[in-house]
C-alpha cells in the first residue's frame, strides 16, 4: 500500500499491477462536465496510475452506485465515454457491479489490472537526484481534470531507464505529491523559473486572487508524471533523448533533492528561503 499500484506475484516474466480509483458527482466532476467526458475521466485517471508505474493496462472491473433518478440517456453517454477510452487504450472491462444510492447521487469505481516488467515505485530517490515533471501544471479545474491523456508511453520509457529512481502521477498538486518521492533526511530545492505554469493557471489566477505559481503547486488533477532522476544522469543527453522520443511533451527539470536539517520542505533556489505552498488542492470541495 502507498504506491500508485499494488505489485503482486510475477506472471509470465511480468509483474501484475493493480489500481483502483473512484469518480463521484460533486467531487470529481459536476454538471459542467458531460456524461461522456465523465466516463472517459474514470478510465483515464486509473490509466494514469498505471502510467506512473511504467505499466501496460490489460483489464478492469467497474462498479456503479446510482440514485434512482439518474436518466438512462445520461448513463448511455457515460458508458460511451468508457467504451471509447477503453478502445483507445486497448483495455477490456471484464466485470463489475451496480448498486443504489439516494436520489441525486452518483459514484463509480474502477479496479484496473495491468502488467509491468519492472514497476517504478515512489520510493527509491536519493539525495542529489534531479526532480522532473512532464507537461504543464495548474488550473486543471478549467478543463484538464477530465480532458487529459495518461502518460502511458512516457511512463514505460522512464520505468525502463535505471537512472529514473522514483515516479508518481500528479493528482493532488506537486505541493503534496512531491513529498511522496522525497528521500529521508532531505528537502527539495526548486528552481521556480523552471516550474511549467500552465496558461489555465494564469487564467484562473485572475479570478481567485492567487498567484499562478500557487495554482501550479497546489491545484490537483494535472495527471502529469513527477519523477526523480540520478543527478549524474540528469543532463543534456537525457533530455535530448526524451525530446527525440516525445517531442510534443514538455519536460521540465524543476530542482533537486538536497541533504537538509529541516527536512521535507521546499526551498526557493534563488533565495534559499522556504516556499509557502505545502498543501495540495481537492477540486470542487470548499477550502
Amino acid at each position: 500500500m502507498g504506491d500508485d499500484c499494488a505489485v503482486i506475484t510475477p506472471a509470465n516474466g511480468l509483474k501484475q499491477i493493480i489500481t483502483t480509483d473512484t469518480l463521484t458527482y460533486g467531487i470529481h466532476f459536476d454538471a459542467t462536465v458531460s456524461a461522456h467526458d465523465a466516463g472517459a475521466k474514470l478510465i483515464k485517471r486509473n490509466l494514469s496510475d498505471i502510467a506512473a508505474m511504467g505499466g501496460t493496462p490489460s483489464h478492469a472491473v467497474l462498479a456503479l452506485l446510482c440514485g434512482p433518478d439518474i436518466s438512462i440517456d445520461w448513463l448511455e453517454a457515460f458508458f460511451a465515454g468508457i467504451r471509447q477510452t477503453c478502445e483507445q487504450f486497448t483495455l477490456s472491462i471484464v466485470g463489475g457491479d451496480i448498486s443504489t444510492l439516494p436520489a441525486g447521487q452518483f459514484s463509480s469505481a474502477l479496479t484496473l489490472v495491468g502488467t509491468a516488467k519492472k514497476p517504478r515505485l515512489r520510493s527509491g530517490a536519493n539525495v542529489g537526484d534531479a526532480i522532473y515533471v512532464t507537461g504543464q501544471l495548474g488550473g486543471s479545474i478549467l478543463k484538464k481534470h477530465y480532458a487529459f491523456l495518461p502518460r502511458l508511453d512516457e511512463g514505460r520509457w522512464l520505468a525502463a531507464r535505471p537512472e529514473c529512481r522514483a515516479m508518481l502521477d500528479i493528482t493532488d498538486g506537486i505541493a503534496k505529491d512531491l513529498q511522496a518521492i522525497m528521500p529521508d533526511n532531505s528537502s527539495a530545492q526548486l528552481d521556480l523559473k523552471n516550474i511549467p505554469v500552465s496558461k489555465d493557471a494564469e487564467t484562473l489566477a485572475t479570478s481567485t486572487g492567487k498567484e499562478p505559481m500557487e495554482h501550479a503547486f497546489c491545484d490537483g488533477e494535472d495527471y502529469e508524471l513527477l519523477f526523480a532522476v540520478d543527478g549524474k544522469a540528469a543532463n543534456a543527453d537525457f533530455e535530448a533523448q526524451w525530446q527525440a522520443d516525445f517531442p510534443q511533451v514538455k519536460l521540465s527539470k524543476i530542482g533537486q533533492f538536497i541533504e537538509a536539517v529541516d527536512t521535507g520542505i521546499y526551498i526557493d533556489s534563488s533565495t534559499n528561503e522556504p516556499l509557502p505552498w505545502i498543501h495540495g488542492y481537492r477540486h470542487l470541495v470548499p477550502e
